[in-house]
Formats: C-alpha cells, structure tokens, sequence
C-alpha cells in the first residue's frame, strides 16, 4: 500500500485540523476497526507534519510491547528515503538514554518507547533499567552532586554489571563530554522534582532504601530531563487502552505532563492516540462497578481530546441516546405511531453526538461500506471426548490439593498433557506433587527417541485440531500461490489446503503445548525410526558440494545467465508444457545459432554434467567470474566446495550442446530452485544481479535456501529418486518462483529498505531457529523431556526487549527480539505454518500476508477481543483477499500482452485499483467471497458453540452501547426484538468515520473531503 487510501487521508485531515486548532487541545484519536491501516494514518500525519520547513519533526512512538514498536517505528517514517530513514530510525529505545545519543542528521527523528520502560509512573515498580542507564546516571551525578556520588555505595548502581562495568562507565564519560551543556542543570531540576527539596537530602534519603527503587526514580529524573531537553513535536499512542495510566496520570507525574503538556494547546505537542476501538473492553452485568469505570473512561477520553465542556455534553447525549433507543426496543408493535417519531429523535441524538466527537476521532469499520458476513467461513470442529481424557482430568485434580483443585478443570480444558504442561509458572502445579499413574497417556523419552507417539492423545481439542492441521498438511514446504502461472500439482493442487494457522488460547502454557505435540507429530510420521530415532534425524545432510561441480551445486546456482534469459511468463496461464517450450525457445534465441550438435552420433549421446555446462555458459557470456566470486562468499572454509568453486572458474566457454544437454537446461531453468529464487527476486530488485550485489543472492540461495529445504521433514513428503530430484519436482509442482514473486510483491511494500533489503529479509526469515518446549516427567526422578518445535511454534508468553549486538566492527545495533523473529517467518510461505499464542499476539502485529485462518482454542471473553483476534488476519492484501482477487482477475492478466515485463503482482494490483470504490477499503479490505476461515470448537455439553454466536450477535450491534454503562444488560436489552429490532436499530449506529461513510448521501452534514494536503505541523 504506496499511498493512503480516501478513508485514511480523511482521517489525516481531520487529524491535521485538531493539531491546528488554534483553541483546541492538539489531540486526535484514530480508532479504526483493526486491520483498516492506523500506521499508514500515523505515517501521512509525520510526513505532512515534517513539511513545514521547521527544525526536524521529533516523533515519540509509544507502544505497549518491543515486538509492536519495533515493527512499527520504521512504517511510521516509511515516507523517507533508505539513508535517511535508517538515521531516523537509529535511535534509543528507551527515554532516559536520549540526552547521551547523537540525535540523527534526518527531517524527522523517531524515538520508539514503552510505558513500562520510559514511562512507568507513579505505582509501578521502578527497576535498575540498563547499565548503560546506571553507568551515565552515576557520571551525571559527579558532575552535578559530587560529594553524594563520593559517598554513595558503588555497588547501588553497578548493581548486577560485573567485568563489563568500569567500560560502559568510561564509555558514558565521553558521551558526557559531548552531550549538550545544559544537560547538568536540567538533571538537578529534574532531581529537585523527584526528590524534593533539598535535594541532597532527598538523594541521601532515597539511597538508604532499596537500590533498585532508588536506581528506578534516579532514572526517571534522568527521563524527565531527557524530555525536557529533547521535547517532541509529535506524540503517537498506539494502542493505549493498554495502558491507561499515561492518561490518568498525567496531572499527578510530572513526567507525563510534560510529555502530553498539561491543558494541549499551542505550546504542547500534538498528540495522535491510535486505538483499535475508542470502546473500552465490554463489561458484564456481573461487575457494575466495571461497567460504570467503563463509562466514566471514555468521558475522560472526551475530556482529554476536547476538554471539560465536550465531556459534559457527550455525558448528557450518551445519556438521552440510550434511553431513546431502549424505547425503541420497548415498542413490540412495529407499526406504532410513536415508533418513526422516536426513531427520528434518536437520529438527531446520533447526528450531535457525531458533530461532537469527529472533530476529535475517527473510527472506521469495515461493514460501514459493503455487507461483511460475521458468520461467513466459521466451521465448528468436532472435539469429542475420550476416556482417556477424563482419566487425564481425573489425574490432575488427585494430584492438587483440595485448595487448587477448582483450577484443574480450567487448565485440563485448555492445556494439553496439563501435568507435564504446566510446570513452576503454575502455583498450583508448583505447589504439588504430580502423582504416578501408569496407565496415564503421556508424553515419555521413549515415546520421543523411538518417534512413536500413543495413538491418540488424551486431548479432544488436540485431536480435532489435528485433523484441521494434519501431518501431511505441515509438512508442506511452502504455501501455494494465489495466481499460480500453470496448474499446480501434488500437495498444492487442493484448492482449499492452505497449512498456516493463527491459533489463540487462554493460558500461557498451552501454545508450546500444542505446537511442540503437532511438531512431534509431524517427524513421527515423515521420519524413518530406523536411522537413529529422534535425537539423530537432523544430523545426515542431502545437499552437499563435491570438489566436482554437480547437480546441487547446479540447482541452488542462481545463474545470472539463466535468470536473464529465461522468463516463464511467456506462457504463463497455459499448460507446464507450454512454459517449457517457451523457456526452451528463450535459451536457444540467447546462444550461438546452430550451437545444438545433431551431426554426429557421438554429439548427440554427449551429456555433459548440468553445472559444467551451464559454467561453460556462463564462460562464453562472460559471467563465469562473476558466479565463482558469488559462491566464493557462500562456502566458506569448505575444502570439496571451494575445489567446486574453482572448477567453475576454470571451465571454458561452450562450443555445441546435445540435445539432452539442452533438455537439463530447460529443466534447470523451470525447476531449479537457485534459478526460481533468482528470477523472483530480480523482477523486483534488478540490483541483485549486479556484480557487487550478486554474492547477496548465492547467499541466500546456499544458506538461506538451501538450509530451510535440507531438511528431513519436508524432504520426505516429496517425490523424486534423488534429493534434488524431489527439490526440483517441487519448484514445479508447487509454482515456486510464483509464490516468491507473490511474496516479494506484498513484502516490498512494508519493508523498511524497500526491494533492496529483500534478499536479507528472506534470509533471516528462512534461518529462523527452530524452538523446543520441555514436558515435564512422570514418575521416577525429574526429568524434561525436550520436543522441537518448527512446523509449529509458540509466540512467547511475554514481550521481550530488543537485543543489543555488535557487528563486525564492535558498533552496536538493536535487533529485533526473537518474537519479532518468529512473527517474521511466519509471514512467509514457508515454515512455521502454525503459531500459537495468548493475548501477546493479539493487538498491533501482523499475521496475514500467508494465513487466513484462525483457531479459537478458548473463546475470547468478549466482542471486541474477538474483533482484535481476527484482526490478525484481515488486514490490507490479506490471504483471503489475494486469493480472491487472482481468482477474478487471473484471465486479465494472463491475456495482456506485455505480461512478460515485470510482476504479475503489479499489474494485478494496478487492476484492483480500478475496481475500487470511495472510500477505498475495496478491494483489498472488503470483498465478496473473501472470507478468512475460523475455526470454533463444538463439545458435548460445552458452551463455545452458544457462547461463540452470542458474541457474534454482540459485534453486530455492541457499537451502540458506546457511552453506556453495564454495557452487557444493555446489548441484551437490545437484542430481545430479533431480527425486525436489529434492522430499526442498524441505521442508527453512530458513524465516526472521517468521511461520514455511514452518512446517507441526502444527510446535511457532508462528509469530510479525503484530499487535499494540508502541510503544517500545527502551532508548534
């Protein structure tokens, strides 16, 4: 997505009037439905804003996980170019360390922070941060308290740094040294607010405490000054609701009012609050004191966008709608005359409600422009019980003790193998003694060395989910194409098989649970148990260079000669043996005519081996060189693969080629996966053949590709005599350069150095490391017993922070933490093709450039966290919609002449464009027969099926409990009229959209204009 679409400039615009308003606060919320884009309106907002022609824009980016603002900081300055983006990006990621970094030479900064880190108030637990923090907070206290810093214990602020301290020290003096002047004198301000008056006193008061608490305010001094002396122009909130306290405190710390400014207006920065509802969690009618916080929160909402006198009046106006649309409810006669007047009533109630609040937000959803089908594509999946899972039930409630067995029925309904699962996160398993029982099925390291798993597992929702994500399903290497170039066969010929799965639970325990048994799974059957069992199934390698160049040295070649002068798409959207008769047709057009020997018998028995000939090719266009420096890079030290290497260098230039000769050619330039790689990848990224940047390529082909695919998993599922005969049927059967053009397409377009960091992106996406979960025994003397994760994996139970790392050179960078890791590979085609996770990957991430569909272990407990769910997998270009519109618009692409040049992709999207509508969420949002697939599971006697189409029914109409308390008695108040009541009901949920899209076209009010470019960054 290049360019915003009308909905989201709409809301830019509104955005840029509030932080313009000379009498308003500088404050706008974006609260569209998930999925609909909020970082692109955050990303047109920087850009507009950082055109004024001023001082750089300084960006604070606040979200409530590293994984999230990690992936988000670099899309928020995505407008700039590569070299300037990097500098803007290269930045703290937590606010005390801003005064001792050089802030970067770009027209906007970002600095991507966290609550719990640079903004942890006043009842949080302070902590000792970084020792990158305590070691410049104890220079900064000799330069400005010299005698406290003498007297002061050295070990409060070494704290856990042992061998590495005294240089992180020095390192701090000489950023000191060159930090600005008034660092010092803002510092003792910034003390004078933490501690008091005198401040000595404070500090020496402070320092006899606990040294992490003491450490942790010493921090948040240093903040303070930091934001002070580095105030920004721009505040983003992303996702706030997680966070509330940023906003309830604001008045009482002082860190937060200076980050917010106290009343907005022109000297305080703009705030952009970007939410996937402005609706707080529904409450129930069991909790009315929830219900009435409910409320009172989002009248504090309203007062901090649009101050006091708005609160007020949205109270009073949330007050009369809600009473009106209860009479409404109360008329069981449609056709009562006072029906239509209340109706208009409640209307006029909605229109000023609308006036009121669209100055200040804007919230867009999805069904305000097409029909969406909420129970469209959901499948119920059959979960019914065993006895062995009632022994397994029976099992853990003897095991706890009676003041944790309420707890056994929760966690037995949701985690696999609960006993081995749990482990000491779980007091209630902490605390017992897990008894022996030898008829219980579980997980032994016999079952685990010997491959040779029960034959069922004592877990009627594992079971079903099994057969949703069978064995034969994962074990898939790659997704199938969504506009595959010619009929695909074996495993990718099913039109409705696609592996990746988006997996939700309750419980922290049951991700890695799961996946590690559908892992399990997966290498129970493909792998032989006669070559070593489990612990020995990785170590044989089939890809491996001889000191000969040979077939696998060929098929991960990706030769420059074959890429430029060979293009499938010449026949693309016609038989394979079409393709290959083009591809045929190419190569003899690009050699010497005549070169094909017939003559003689002995020239045309002639079979030269395919990565000599392609070499001595390579010899005669003068690319030899080039292709041995490549592969040069790529081995390394390996004796036999260096030899190859040189044997490459050596041979020389063609001269005729036999008929069977030709034929490997055209093999190896359809279904050599080096090839396919290379050819993808340039229709995007031309540079990569580029002599310097060519290496980059082999590289990833050896040990990015070549890696993924020796592996004995996914080797065994597919046909051929020789690994790369299996390898190279693959690429054909499973439309292997189409699915990477696909992937390349949707990832240039979120990637933070565009098509030239494809390569990289891929590679490091295709190394993921696979994980492992630790069951625990049974029985005799404690043991784990380890069980890799791979075609499955769990996305951790918590965030984790970015990783520091130092490169060649000893610089240090921040990478991204292995969550974002994990999410990373999950959004190829490739494994893991399912994730697991709780609530962790439920808001800000995304999941949907290869998955559609989605599992509800345990239900959500409300509407709006199903909607956050989802939300994961219906976003912008998402599967479901890519599959959709490759079926509606494959033969246009396939008939246009030209489509030889560049991506399908592109065209394809150049075509959807055409078909868009207003607003622009259709196509790539909205469209008919685009449904993700969720999967809900169906028990005797269990309630998900009910409790499932209850929510369903809430998040058709829970939009109209905005503004109320006890929101639950209110929706069900609502739905006792049926379908007749739901219609009266329908057109009086009020629109907050920027353009008005619920607005019809006869209402007064006219919708907001979605262009325009209006250029400030307001008063500041």
């Amino acid at each position: 997505m290049s360019q915003p679409k009308p909905f989201q400039k709409a809301a830019v615009n509104a955005a840029i009037r509030a932080f313009n308003d000379a009498g308003g606060r500088r404050r706008f919320l974006v609260a569209d439905e998930v999925g609909l884009g909020k970082t692109v309106v955050a990303k047109e907002i920087a850009r507009r804003m950082s055109q004024d022609g001023h001082r750089p824009l300084v960006v604070y980016y606040i979200a409530n996980g590293h994984a999230v603002s990690h992936q988000n900081k670099h899309r928020v300055v995505g407008f700039l170019g590569d070299k300037e983006r990097e500098a803007a990006t290269d930045t703290p990621d937590r606010l005390s360390m801003i005064a001792v970094s050089k802030t970067p030479s770009s027209s906007v900064v970002i600095y991507a922070l966290t609550p719990a880190t640079s903004f942890p108030g006043s009842r949080a637990r302070l902590t000792g941060g970084r020792k990158e923090e305590r070691a410049f907070l104890k220079v900064l206290l000799e330069r400005t308290y010299p005698a406290f810093a003498r007297d002061l214990d050295p070990s409060i602020l070494r704290l856990g740094a042992r061998s590495s301290w005294d240089w992180v020290v020095e390192d701090s003096e000489r950023k000191l040294a060159c930090s600005p002047p008034n660092i010092g004198r803002r510092f003792r301000d910034a003390l004078a607010v933490e501690f008091g008056e005198p401040v000595r006193a404070g500090l020496d008061a402070a320092s006899k405490g606990k040294a992490t608490a003491f450490v942790g305010r010493l921090r948040r001094a240093l903040a303070l000054a930091t934001l002070r002396h580095q105030s920004p122009d721009l505040v983003i909130l992303d996702e706030f609701q997680r966070y509330r306290q940023v906003l309830d405190e604001k008045e009482q710390d002082p860190l937060l009012k200076t980050l917010l400014g106290s009343d907005g207006g022109a000297s305080a920065p703009a705030v952009l609050l970007l939410s996937a509802t402005p609706y707080r969690l529904l409450s129930t009618r069991w909790d009315d004191a929830r219900g009435a916080l409910a409320q009172r929160e989002l009248l504090d909402l309203v007062e901090f966008l649009a101050g006091a006198p708005a609160r007020d009046k949205a109270k009073h106006l949330f007050a009369a709608f809600g009473d009106k649309l209860r009479d409404i409810v109360a008329h069981t006669d449609a056709d009562h005359p006072d029906l239509a007047a209340e109706i208009v009533e409640a209307a006029k109630l909605r229109d000023e409600l609308r006036a009121l609040l669209t100055p200040v937000m804007s919230r867009t959803e999805r069904d305000s422009v097409g029909q969406v089908d909420p129970l469209a594509g959901t499948r119920f999946l059959d979960a019914e019980p065993a006895p062995e899972d009632f022994q397994t039930y029976r099992h853990l409630v003897e095991s706890f003790d009676e003041r944790n067995r309420h707890e056994a029925l929760p966690y037995w309904s949701s985690v696999p193998l609960p006993a081995q699962s749990l482990g000491p996160r779980y007091a209630a398993w902490k605390r017992e003694r897990i008894k022996v029982d030898a008829k219980l099925v579980r997980m032994t390291a016999a079952c685990r060395d010997q491959l040779s798993p029960p034959a069922v597992w004592p877990d009627a929702k594992l079971r079903a989910l099994m057969k949703i994500a069978p064995a034969k399903r994962l074990v898939v290497p790659w997704v199938a194409p969504s506009l595959p170039w010619w009929p695909l066969s074996a495993q990718w010929s099913a039109t409705d098989d696609d592996p990746k799965l988006l997996m939700f639970s309750r419980f922290r325990a049951t991700p890695p649970s799961v996946t590690a048994l559908l892992s399990f799974g997966v290498e129970a059957q493909c792998l032989p148990k006669k070559r070593g069992g489990y612990e020995k199934a990785y170590r044989r390698r089939r890809f491996k260079l001889s000191a000969t160049p040979g077939p696998v040295m060929a098929a991960f070649h990706p030769s420059p000669w074959l890429i430029t002068h060979t293009n499938p798409l010449a026949a693309a959207g016609g038989s394979l043996a079409a393709v290959r008769k083009a591809v045929r047709r190419q190569i003899l057009d690009a050699l010497p005519r005549g070169i094909v020997d017939r003559k003689t018998a002995k020239g045309r028995r002639r079979h030269r081996p395919i990565a000599l000939v392609i070499a001595s090719i390579e010899r005669l266009a003068g690319l030899a060189d080039q292709s041995a420096d490549g592969w040069t890079s790529a081995v390394g030290d390996d004796v036999a693969a260096k030899a190859a290497v040189s044997r490459w260098r050596q041979e020389g230039a063609i001269d005729s080629l036999s008929p069977a000769e030709l034929a490997d050619l055209v093999d190896y330039a359809v279904g050599a996966p080096g090839v396919a790689l290379g050819r993808a990848l340039a229709r995007h990224d031309p540079t990569i053949l580029e002599a310097g940047r060519f290496p980059e390529l082999v590289q990833l082909s050896w040990q990015g590709l070549r890696a993924y695919l020796d592996n004995p998993v996914l080797l065994s599922a597919l046909d051929g005599e020789t690994a790369v005969d299996q390898v190279m049927r693959a690429v054909i059967d499973g439309g292997f350069e189409s699915v990477l053009d696909e992937h390349f397409w949707l990832r240039a377009q979120n990637l933070q150095h565009g098509v030239a960091g494809l390569a990289k992106d891929l590679q490091s996406a295709l190394t993921l490391r696979a994980g492992s979960f630790n069951f625990h025994s049974i029985g005799g003397k404690h043991h784990k017993i380890q069980i890799r994760c791979h075609a499955a994996v769990p996305f951790g139970d918590a965030e984790s922070e970015p990783k520091q790392v130092k490169d060649a050179s000893g610089a240090t960078h921040t990478a991204a933490a292995r969550p974002d890791e994990i999410r990373r590979s999950f959004n190829t085609p490739f494994w893991p093709h399912v994730l697991a996770t709780t609530s962790v990957g439920q808001e800000g991430l995304d999941f949907h450039p290869w998955c559609s569909r989605i599992l509800h272990w345990d239900l959500s407990s409300n509407p709006l966290d199903l909607e956050q769910r989802e939300g994961r997998v219906q976003r912008f270009a998402g599967l479901a919609v890519r599959r959709r519109l490759a079926q509606n618009l494959k033969s246009d692409i396939w008939s246009d002449p030209e489509k030889i040049e560049g991506s399908p992709w592109q065209r394809l999207a150049a075509l959807a464009e055409s078909h868009s509508d207003a607003s622009g969420m259709q196509p790539w949002w909205v469209l008919e027969g685009a449904e993700i697939t969720r999967h809900v599971f169906e028990r005797p006697f269990g309630r998900d099926i009910a409790r499932f189409a209850q929510l369903k029914e809430q998040r058709m109409i829970y939009r109209l409990a905005l503004g109320q308390p006890n929101q639950e008695d209110f929706l069900e108040v609502l739905s006792r009229g049926g379908a007749s009541t739901r219609a009266l009901l329908q057109p009086l949920v009020l629109d907050l959209s920027a353009m008005g899209l619920r607005q019809p076209a006869s209402n007064d009010t006219a919708p907001v204009d979605a262009g325009g470019d209006e250029q400030s960054r307001g008063s500041s």
